[in-house]
């Protein structure tokens, strides 16, 4: 538990400092990292690792495309995208003896879905100048806001189990109380926030915003359990000390940013 507690701390003043130069390319770089961090993760998983000429062209696109859009470059990195999926293809086509179809979708799967939804805090960031960093803390914070009041309420209240066959532990009280605790936090935050600030909050499009990131990033989480579970392993990784892998810490982030934005994007939380 000390060694998770300090992992965490560490994890977290890492974040504060990237988001206090979020105007900077320390932002985008950081988003590259974990991608390629956690597409490193999901290709050995996988046992993909091998494939070197298809793990290096996604490796290529997962690194670049942050870069490229931070610079504004939204072609240049379709561009990229194509090279790389074709590549994918070419390389089942020459490999195919050890190189199965089903790997290559995998692979090709795991890279756009990865790059394009942590690339859309990059999206959220530069679409709103007034409040584009609040909404990145959000949408990632969400994913971990859920897990955290789901732990909780599923320690201390939980009874009935949501899906035993693929997560044990997780109950429903405890998903209930992940919902509850999303929208408490969003809530209180947005009421602070818009005293402080002097802006117009849409409370009731909040609520709605928090209980889909809390129910979807539940999705999340059960999707890395199934994969482990048939790759036969507890984490993806142990870069971080008690909490495993990059792809341990976010896989549901990976599900509620993408739900965020296309909400926030419909109609703004927050406005003048």
């Amino acid at each position: 538990m000390k060694v998770r507690i300090i992992s965490g701390a560490v994890a977290v003043v890492l974040l504060v400092v990237v988001l206090l130069l979020h105007k900077t390319i320390v932002f985008p770089l950081c988003i590259a990292a974990i991608c390629a961090i956690a597409i490193f993760e999901l290709f050995r998983a996988k046992g993909c690792l091998r494939y070197r000429i298809s793990f290096y062209a996604a490796l290529l696109y997962t690194i670049s495309a942050p870069i490229l859009q931070f610079f504004h470059l939204e072609q240049v990195i379709e561009v990229v995208m194509i090279a790389a999926i074709m590549i994918l293809f070419l390389d089942g086509v020459v490999q195919h003896k050890r190189l199965k179809m089903d790997q290559v979708c995998f692979m090709m799967v795991s890279m756009l879905f990865v790059t394009r939804s942590l690339g859309l805090l990059q999206v959220l960031l530069q679409s709103d100048a007034q409040f584009g960093l609040i909404y990145v803390i959000l949408a990632l914070c969400a994913a971990w806001i859920a897990d955290t009041g789901a732990y909780f309420t599923g320690t201390f209240l939980g009874k009935h189990k949501l899906c035993p066959e693929v997560s044990p532990k997780k109950t429903i009280e405890g998903f209930l109380g992940g919902i509850a605790s999303t929208i408490v936090v969003f809530f209180v935050f947005s009421l602070i926030y818009g005293s402080v600030a002097e802006v117009k909050v849409r409370y009731v499009w909040v609520i709605v915003i928090a209980a889909a990131c809390a129910v979807i990033s539940v999705l999340g989480d059960l999707t890395a359990s199934i994969l482990k579970r048939q790759c036969s392993m507890k984490d993806f990784g142990n870069i971080m000390p008690g909490h495993g892998g990059v792809m341990d810490r976010f896989d549901s982030a990976l599900f509620t940013v993408p739900v965020f934005y296309v909400l926030n994007t419909l109609l703004s939380i927050y406005h003048k």
